[in-house]
């Protein structure tokens, strides 16, 4: 083994001087690490289990009243309830599709538990009237 490996090389002056300076000198605070954390969106606060709307409208339809009552029971078949609510049907047919999707809930293994086969039914029913 050599002599210069195992001993460090002698610091110069200057070296010396400018560490002696910063030893003076304060420290500067880190940065501020920047939050990750993003902003809530309105999707991520519906997923998060938003409480329903406690009271129903003076001016409501038949149908929005079975909606807010399956609302009420089960707040986790809201957006099945807003599927068959926005499908574009007439009110009869609204009704009709709300009312058999309400009634698959007691009977297991009902068509109708899937919103878009109470939809058609209630296509069936507007398309009849």
């Amino acid at each position: 083994m050599t002599a210069t490996a195992s001993t460090p090389a002698p610091k110069t002056a200057k070296a010396v001087k400018s560490t002696a300076k910063a030893v003076d000198k304060p420290v500067a605070k880190a940065a501020a690490k920047p939050t990750t954390r993003r902003p809530s969106s309105a999707r991520a606060a519906g997923k998060r289990g938003a409480k329903p709307q406690a009271t129903l409208p003076d001016n409501h339809t038949p149908s929005e009243a079975v909606a807010f009552d399956i609302r009420m029971d089960r707040n986790d078949l809201a957006p099945s309830v807003t599927r068959i609510l926005s499908a574009g049907l007439n009110e009869p047919g609204t009704f009709h599709a709300i009312t058999l999707f309400q009634n698959s809930l007691t009977s297991p293994g009902d068509p109708n538990r899937d919103p878009s086969v109470a939809i058609e039914a209630g296509r069936l029913v507007d398309s009849r009237s």
